[in-house]
C-alpha cells in the first residue's frame, strides 16, 4: 500500500509518499480503507523531532520508515478476534499513535466510534484529538454547570473546540481570547466575547472565570491567577515554543513549578488514546445534533500533505486542516 513516511527527522519536505506494509490488525483492533485524516501539531512533532524528547519513543536517530498520522476515519475491512460490536463495512473515526496517512490503517476498537451517517468523512476525521483533547481537559478542570470559562488560543484545532463543549458541558459564559480575524467565526461557535490578543491584554478583561483553558501558554500561571474564581482552576493544554528539549510540555513544567506560588488549582491536560471510544462517541453525537461543529479551513487532496503540513506549522490555522483520501 502507499503511504505517507517519515525516513528521518526533518521539515516536510522531507516526507516520502511510498510504499509501506500492509497494517495487520491484532486482537483489539480493527484495520480500515482510510477516507480521510486530519493532522495536528502533534504529527510534525513527531515528524522533525521537535523537541527532543519525542526521540526515546519513536527513534533515536531516525523515525525508521513511520507512516505519519493521528486522526483518522475509514471503512473497516479486518477486525480483530476480540472485537465485537463493529463489522465490515463500518465507519470508524478513531486515533492512532501513528500510522493514520496510508490507504490503509490499523487502530484500536476502544479508540474509535461509529461514524454518524449525516457527517463527512472530513468533519469525522476533523474530531479525534482536538475534541477529546479538549473534552479531557475540561471534564478533569471539573467544569460544572453555569461556570464561566476564558479559553485562550480559541481559534485553532483544540480551542475551537474547546469553545463549544464548554458550552455542551453547561458553562453559562465562555470568553476566547484570539485574533479578531476570528471574532465571526469564534461568536459563531457560541463565544459571549471574543478578545483580539493583538490589541488586548487578557490580564485587563476585567472578568473573573472557574475555568482557564489555555492552549498557547503564552503568559505564565503567576500572571494570570488574579482571572480565577476562588476555587477556579488553570488547565493548560499546550504551548507554543517551549524550546527543543521540551517543547509544549514546558508549559506543564512550569505550571507545577509555579502552582505552589499562585495558590490556585491545575489540571494539566492531554487527550487520552486507550478507552477513548466512548467520549468520541458523544462527540460525534454533539456533532450530529449541531452541538458541535467542527471548523475546517481547507481540506487538501491526498498528495498535497507536504503543504498541508507547512501550512500547519506556519500557525494560526482556523479550526482544522484535513487531507482527503479515495479508499482503493
Amino acid at each position: 500500500m502507499k503511504a505517507w513516511i517519515a525516513d528521518q527527522y526533518g521539515p516536510p519536505d522531507a516526507l516520502r509518499w511510498g510504499d509501506a506494509p500492509v497494517p495487520e490488525p491484532g486482537p483489539d483492533e480493527v484495520r480500515v480503507w482510510v477516507q480521510a485524516v486530519s493532522i495536528n501539531p502533534y504529527d510534525w512533532h513527531i515528524y522533525r523531532a521537535d523537541p527532543w524528547i519525542v526521540r526515546p519513543s519513536f527513534g533515536w536517530r531516525s523515525p525508521g520508515g513511520l507512516v505519519v498520522g493521528a486522526d483518522v476515519t475509514g471503512v473497516v475491512n479486518a477486525v480483530g478476534a476480540n472485537v465485537s460490536g463493529v463489522s465490515v463495512g463500518d465507519r470508524i473515526a478513531g486515533m492512532v499513535r501513528a500510522g493514520a496517512l496510508a490507504e490503509q490503517a490499523v487502530v484500536r476498537a476502544d479508540a474509535a466510534a461509529q461514524v454518524p451517517v449525516s457527517l463527512t468523512a472530513a468533519q469525522a476525521a476533523a474530531l479525534p484529538m482536538t475534541s477529546l483533547t479538549a473534552l479531557h481537559g475540561l471534564e478533569g478542570a471539573r467544569l460544572q454547570e453555569g461556570a464561566s470559562v476564558l479559553v485562550i488560543g480559541a481559534s485553532g484545532g483544540v480551542g475551537h473546540m474547546a469553545v463549544q463543549i464548554a458550552r455542551a458541558l453547561g458553562a453559562a459564559r465562555v470568553v476566547a481570547v484570539a485574533s479578531g480575524a476570528r471574532q465571526p467565526m469564534l461568536e459563531g461557535l457560541g463565544a459571549d466575547r471574543v478578545i483580539d490578543y493583538r490589541t488586548a491584554s487578557v490580564r485587563d478583561c476585567g472578568e473573573k472565570f472557574d475555568v482557564i483553558y489555555d492552549t498557547v501558554a503564552t503568559e505564565s500561571l503567576l500572571r494570570l491567577r488574579h482571572l480565577l474564581n476562588d476555587d477556579g482552576v488553570y488547565a493548560p493544554a499546550g504551548a507554543v515554543g517551549g524550546g527543543k528539549l521540551l517543547g509544549p510540555a514546558w508549559a506543564m513544567a512550569r505550571t507545577q513549578l509555579q502552582k505552589p506560588l499562585a495558590h490556585v488549582r491545575t489540571a494539566p491536560v492531554s487527550a487520552r488514546l486507550r478507552g477513548c471510544g466512548p467520549d468520541l462517541a458523544r462527540v460525534m453525537a454533539w456533532t450530529e445534533d449541531g452541538t458541535l461543529t467542527p471548523v475546517i479551513e481547507r481540506v487538501y487532496p491526498w498528495g498535497d500533505a507536504r503543504e498541508a503540513f507547512t501550512r500547519l506549522e506556519e500557525g494560526h490555522v482556523g479550526g482544522k486542516l484535513v487531507l482527503s483520501v479515495s479508499p482503493t
